[in-house]
């Protein structure tokens, strides 16, 4: 028979644009193959609240799992904690549903105790739901509710199933700039200081099939309009064969659909470029983080800024746009590091740098660990609030003054990050795809 499950992704974020909820088409297509009815519902694409409340009261689900994708900006400039609002869409689902109601998604992850005690949610699913809330399904539909509320998934080996894109949520993030999501894998065995991926998704590489993920960029392309492709993975380059061999998949498929994805700016070969450039390659997000050695050391990023010069060139003179963003005042960041990092990114050529200051604070991240030991937080606090750690070497007010002296005037440094999110969506909405930072790169720089 099957049990009506509701998979409601809960992300409220448009700036710099919306980003197509890629979870939630994971996890439809895997409670299908378990034989379940799952429907998606956006609450950006599908109108809100008020298109919820009437989608509750119209069809009641037997489930109801809703996927929370952001705590906040994590940019200090800017900060704003979403949590309040996932709470209005808890309290709407309670209100008008008594299906159980299961969280999951990368913010309630990175903190399921304090959120399900937040939510008072029925179950919760820590890491990729794909296994557990088929299973969690089947249970319900049998009368045998676990006692258990927080499950937490291993890394599975083979957790891919056929991705179920919405054409009417595809819809909406196709109006705002024409890019939907494929993930090609999971996993991340970098220890990045501050980073939760490995946490999300562990540190063991799992790879999907070159071919299918091909098909899916030819699929979206050609139902549904896709006009431009992000590639969701953590490192895209991570793997190298595997990234190869989609390239590969990608050019025997005839995908002429551009793309872009995070790059590691080391051990990048021209060959390996050219090949990506060839399989429709045409901008990198590269996680630089740091911009002097001894910033790249401390946050544990196992490269040098020669390696992330060498990156950019060769990018560049392939005619690859490259965008760099740093973290200035993290762990043993000083007016030196501050000096030679923005002297060491007027090395980048015919690239974009975004800046931020101040790194969030997430737990079970070594920077955490890190803060504990410093006593600069008490391991009691709440942090669904957001808490930015600055150096204890800099004044932030100063920090933030030399960034913005030193990029006066240039429209290819940007700090702070908040001022591009009008400007894309002035973009977007003239019709324009894809991230459109690539955009300042073609315009003369000027100081």
């Amino acid at each position: 028979m099957g049990l009506d499950c509701l998979l409601v992704a809960d992300n409220q974020v448009t700036t710099p644009y919306p980003v197509y909820p890629l979870g939630i088409a994971h996890l439809a297509g895997a409670l299908e193959a378990a034989g379940h009815r799952p429907y998606q519902f956006d609450l950006l694409a599908h109108g809100g609240l008020k298109a919820l409340a009437r989608r509750l009261s119209a069809s009641p689900p037997d489930l109801v799992a809703l996927s929370i994708r952001n705590l906040d900006t994590v940019d200090s400039t800017a900060p704003d904690n979403f949590i309040p609002k996932t709470q209005e869409t808890m309290a709407l689902i309670r209100r008008l549903c008594r299906a159980p109601v299961v969280l999951g998604g990368p913010a309630f992850s990175i903190m399921p105790e304090a959120i399900m005690e937040l939510f008072q949610a029925d179950y919760g699913v820590v890491g990729e739901g794909e296994i557990i809330l088929p299973w969690l399904a089947d249970c319900l539909e049998r009368g045998t509710p676990p006692h258990e509320r927080i499950f937490r998934a291993k890394p599975a080996d083979a957790p891919w199933q056929p991705v179920r894109y919405d054409s009417s949520i595809a819809d909406y993030y196709l109006g705002w700039g024409g890019i939907l999501n494929v993930q090609t894998k999971r996993g991340c065995p970098h220890r990045c200081a501050y980073c939760s991926y490995p946490g999300l998704e562990g540190n063991r590489l799992r790879f999907r099939d070159p071919g299918s993920v091909a098909d899916d960029v030819m699929r979206i392309t050609r139902d549904m309009g896709a006009r431009y492709v992000f590639f969701t993975d953590a490192v895209f380059n991570d793997g190298q064969d595997h990234c190869l061999q989609v390239a590969e998949a990608l050019i025997r498929s005839g995908n002429t659909t551009p793309w872009c994805a995070f790059f590691r700016p080391q051990n990048v070969s021209r060959d390996a470029l050219k090949l990506f450039k060839r399989a429709g390659l045409v901008a990198m997000e590269t996680g630089t983080d740091a911009a002097a050695d001894q910033t790249l050391s401390a946050l544990n990023k196992g490269f040098t800024f020669d390696d992330v010069i060498a990156t950019n060139d060769l990018a560049a003179s392939l005619g690859i746009s490259c965008a760099h963003f740093i973290i200035f005042g993290g762990p043993d960041e000083d007016d030196g590091t501050v000096l030679e990092g923005l002297a060491n990114l007027e090395r980048l050529k015919k690239c974009v740098v975004f800046a931020f200051t101040g790194i969030r604070i997430l737990p079970g991240t070594p920077i955490y660990e890190r803060v504990l030991r410093e006593g600069r937080l008490d391991a009691s606090q709440s942090l669904l609030e957001p808490f930015f750690y600055f150096s204890p070497k800099i004044r932030r007010e100063r920090l933030e003054h030399q960034i913005k002296a030193a990029w006066a005037g240039r429209i290819d440094r940007v700090y702070p990050c908040s001022i591009m999110d009008k400007r894309i969506r002035y973009l977007h909405e003239r019709g324009h795809a894809g991230p459109m930072w690539d955009m300042l790169i073609r315009r003369p720089c000027t100081k």
